[in-house]
């Protein structure tokens, strides 16, 4: 008999630990949903060609699960020639829904990436402008 206690007690323990959830989904406490990872995205903006000189509005929309994103740890463009050179400008964000620098270029072909930090995320959208 205490045998069959013990076998039935083992089953009850086992079946309200179960009960009590495995623990490997974390849930939203307002929804009471399961949490997603989102990623950081960028959307890097700028014209494919100007003029030698002109000033370019070099930009990036950085946002996270479709919000903006306003507090980035870094933004800044790397700016590299057809020699391979490039140089690293910071970029400032400008109270609305993007991080932007204006520069001007001599002629060449130039290739834009915008490397941003934000949320323990890091991602370098590429793009190119020729200028003329």
């Amino acid at each position: 008999m205490k045998k069959w206690s013990l076998i039935f007690l083992s089953i009850v323990l086992a079946g309200v630990l179960a009960a009590c959830g495995d623990g490997d989904s974390p849930k939203d406490a307002q929804s009471g949903t399961t949490e997603g990872v989102h990623p950081l995205e960028v959307q890097l903006e700028l014209p494919e060609t100007a003029a030698a000189g002109e000033d370019v509005l070099v930009r990036a929309k950085v946002t996270m699960n479709d919000q903006v994103v306003d507090d980035a740890d870094e933004v800044e463009f790397e700016i590299k020639d057809e020699k391979g050179e490039s140089e690293m400008i910071e970029a400032e964000f400008d109270g609305e829904e993007s991080y932007s620098i204006n520069h001007a270029f001599e002629p060449g072909t130039y290739k834009v990436t915008s490397h941003v930090t934000a949320r323990q995320q890091h991602t370098m959208p590429t793009k190119e402008i020729t200028v003329e």
